[in-house]
């Protein structure tokens, strides 16, 4: 079971915005995130769930979707996600390999949650963090770290078998299909 929530879960960068997320959707995914393990039982991440279209519209223009497709400025109108879970810690929090794992573990669960959901999402560490924290009027102290952008996919997704060396990135064609080259099995393992 968890295999094939594995293979579902992927990075999808168009929705369908008609599906509109509630709060609740959100805080149910964020409640993965609470069981999920951390570093020293430290529980220093806090979420902000966004869901309001006035807020979401304007968080948009800060975030960056995909580093390899030049060509392409992310979602248009109507291919937005309809919900972002910012997760954020206080700049006081512990040192930042543990935060990393943290972010990394709690990002999955939720991943995870949305893929069981039928949902989807993209997690997006390239954004003004700056910017977006303007919007929130987000209290200094707190460091965003990454944005789950989650919402009804609306496009394919094919994952590639490669070879370790080939070519590992991702690509779009004109239908937008997302195609993301993994490398095979045997070349991961290292007997």
């Amino acid at each position: 079971m968890i295999l094939d929530l594995v293979k579902k879960s992927r990075s999808y960068r168009i929705f369908d915005e008609s599906y509109k997320l509630k709060k609740e959707d959100l805080i149910d995914l964020i409640e993965l995130a609470r069981f999920s393990p951390c570093g020293k039982n430290g529980q220093y991440l806090r979420f902000i769930p966004i869901y309001q279209e006035e807020i979401l519209k304007k968080i948009y223009p800060y975030l960056a979707w995909a580093a390899y497709l030049k060509d392409w400025n992310g979602p248009t109108e109507g291919e937005r996600p309809t919900g972002i879970i910012l997760v954020v810690s206080n700049e006081g929090s512990l040192n930042d390999a543990i935060l990393s794992c943290d972010m990394g573990i709690v990002s999955q669960s939720i991943m995870l949650g949305a893929t069981e959901k039928n949902l989807g999402g993209c997690m997006i560490r390239a954004l003004n963090r700056k910017k977006i924290a303007e919007v929130l009027s987000l209290p200094e102290n707190y460091v965003i770290h990454i944005a789950l952008a989650i919402g009804k996919p609306a496009q394919n997704v094919i994952v590639e078998d490669i070879n370790e060396g080939d070519d590992i990135k991702y690509w779009m064609d004109k239908d937008k299909t997302h195609h993301v080259p993994k490398i095979i099995l045997d070349d991961l393992i290292i007997d």
